[in-house]
C-alpha cells in the first residue's frame, strides 16, 4: 500500500498536486498538522480540495498531531513513529509544506530510511523534485478554481450557473465585441446607462416582476440610439423592435444586465477561450460565486480562469461609475478579495471601459491607481486596449492573439 505524508501548512496546492499526480495515487494520506493550522482547519480543506476533484480520502487518511512547529526532533521522532505503523507500506513524504524546522527534522529520517522525498518549488509547481533520488514527477494535474478555493476554506457557491453562463456568453459574444469597440460612442454609453437606470430601478420597486420579466421597454422607457448600424444590430440580436431611434420590446432579465454592463464580462471571455483550446488557460468562467459553507457574504468573480496552477480574475467596469470618480474603490475590492482568500498564487485584473482611471489631462491611467494597482500587483486594462482589441477581432487581424496574450500576460509555463 502507498502511503504518503504531508505536512499540511496554510498553501495547499503543492500537497495536492503531489497526492494528485502519483501514478498510482496513494492509496492512504498521513498528514501532520501543527496547533496553528488545526485551528484554521488546513487539513480538512486540503481534504476537501480533493474530493470536490473527485478523489475522496474522507476514510481513508490519519492525522499526526505535531505540538512543536519548530522542532526539528519532535517532527523527526514523529516520522519514525508513522514509519514503524507502516513498516510494509510504501512511504513517500512531501516535504513541501510545514515550517522549516519540520521539513528539516523529515528529510533527516527519510535520508536515514532511503524513502522517497518529494520538494514542489514555488516558482515552478509543474515539478515535483525527488530530493534523495536524482527522479522528479511531472505534475500534470491541472487544479481546477473549486479545487484551488476549497483549500483556502471558500467553495464555488453556483457550479450549476457556469455552464449556462458559458453558453449565453458564446451567444453574445459578437454583440459584445461590437459594443467593445463602439464604446466611445456616446450615443451608446447614454442608451446603456439608461438600460442600468431602468433595471436598478426595476430591482428596487418590483423585484419579482424582474425575476419574472425583465424589463419592458416601451416608448415611455425613452431608450433611444440614433447610431442605425449599431441600433438595427442590437435589436435583431436581443429580439427587440425600433421605431424611428426607439428601442422596444422585452428583455429578460439575463439580456438587460448584458445590456447594463455583463457585455465587458463577455466580451472578456471570449477573448480568453481560444487560449483554453490552445491550454493555455484553463476553468474559464463568467460570474463564480465564491463563498464559504456557512452563511455570509459572497463574492461574484465576473471572469476568472486558471494558468500556472493560480487563480487569475478579471474585474470588469463599464458606465460612469460615478460612486467611484477617483477609481480607488474598485481596486481596494479586488485586494480585499484577494486578501480574504490568504492565497499566495492569485493573479488580478481590472477591465474597465470607464473614464473615472484616465487622467484627463495626460490621456493615460492615472498615475496614483498605477502605483497602487502595482502595490497589489493587479494589472488595469483600460478602455483604449479594450476596443483595440475588439478592432482586431473584426478585423481577423493575426495578431489579435498575440495582443490579448500580451495584456492578460499569457505565456508557457517556465520549467526549471
Amino acid at each position: 500500500m502507498k502511503i504518503m505524508v504531508c505536512l499540511i501548512s496554510g498553501q495547499h496546492i503543492p500537497n495536492l498536486l503531489s497526492i494528485r499526480s502519483e501514478t498510482p495515487v496513494p492509496d492512504r494520506l498521513v498528514l501532520i498538522v501543527t496547533p496553528l493550522m488545526r485551528a484554521r482547519d488546513k487539513h480538512n480543506q486540503l481534504l476537501n480540495a480533493l474530493a470536490v476533484g473527485g478523489l475522496d480520502y474522507g476514510p481513508r487518511h490519519d492525522i499526526k498531531d505535531l505540538t512543536k512547529e519548530d522542532s526539528i526532533s519532535e517532527t523527526y521522532d514523529l516520522l519514525k513513529k508513522i514509519h514503524k505503523e507502516h513498516l510494509n507500506d510504501e512511504l513517500v513524504v512531501n516535504l513541501t509544506g510545514g515550517t522549516k524546522p519540520m521539513c528539516i527534522g523529515a528529510y533527516e529520517f527519510s535520508k536515514e530510511k532511503h524513502l522517497r522525498t518529494l520538494y514542489v518549488p514555488e516558482g515552478n509547481q509543474h515539478e515535483a523534485k525527488d530530493l534523495l533520488g536524482e527522479s522528479s514527477v511531472d505534475l500534470k494535474h491541472r487544479i481546477s478554481t473549486a479545487e484551488f478555493l476549497e483549500g483556502y476554506g471558500f467553495g464555488v457557491q453556483n457550479p450549476g450557473d457556469l455552464k449556462i453562463s458559458r453558453e449565453r456568453a458564446d451567444d453574445l459574444f459578437e454583440l459584445a465585441a461590437l459594443l467593445t469597440a463602439n464604446n466611445e460612442d456616446h450615443g451608446l454609453r447614454g442608451m446603456l446607462g439608461k438600460i442600468q437606470g431602468l433595471m436598478e430601478e426595476k430591482k428596487r420597486n418590483d423585484r419579482k416582476g424582474w425575476n419574472r420579466d425583465g424589463l419592458i421597454l416601451t416608448e415611455e422607457s425613452n431608450v433611444y440610439l440614433d447610431n442605425e448600424s449599431l441600433r438595427s444590430k442590437i435589436a435583431s440580436k436581443l429580439g427587440l423592435k425600433t421605431k424611428d431611434s426607439m428601442l422596444l420590446g422585452s428583455l429578460d432579465k439575463h439580456r438587460a444586465e448584458f445590456l447594463a454592463g455583463k457585455w465587458l464580462e463577455v466580451f472578456v471571455w471570449g477573448m480568453l477561450n481560444p487560449f483554453v483550446e490552445g491550454e493555455k488557460i484553463w476553468d474559464l468562467n463568467q460570474g463564480v460565486r465564491v463563498g464559504k459553507a456557512f452563511p455570509g457574504e459572497d463574492n461574484d468573480l465576473d471572469v476568472s480562469f486558471m494558468m500556472n496552477q493560480s487563480l487569475c480574475t478579471v474585474e470588469c467596469k463599464t458606465g460612469g461609475q460615478e460612486h467611484d470618480p477617483a477609481g480607488k474603490d474598485v481596486l481596494y475590492k479586488i485586494e480585499a478579495i484577494k486578501s480574504g482568500l490568504r492565497a499566495i498564487r492569485v493573479k488580478t485584473y481590472l477591465a474597465t471601459t470607464s473614464d473615472n482611471v484616465i487622467d484627463p489631462q495626460k490621456g493615460g491611467i492615472k498615475e496614483p491607481l498605477l502605483r497602487r494597482a502595482d502595490i497589489y500587483e493587479c494589472k488595469i486594462i483600460a478602455s483604449g486596449k479594450l476596443r483595440e482589441l475588439a478592432e482586431l477581432y473584426f478585423l481577423n487581424n493575426p495578431k489579435l492573439m498575440e495582443r490579448v496574450a500580451e495584456e492578460f500576460e499569457i505565456r508557457e509555463a517556465i520549467k526549471r
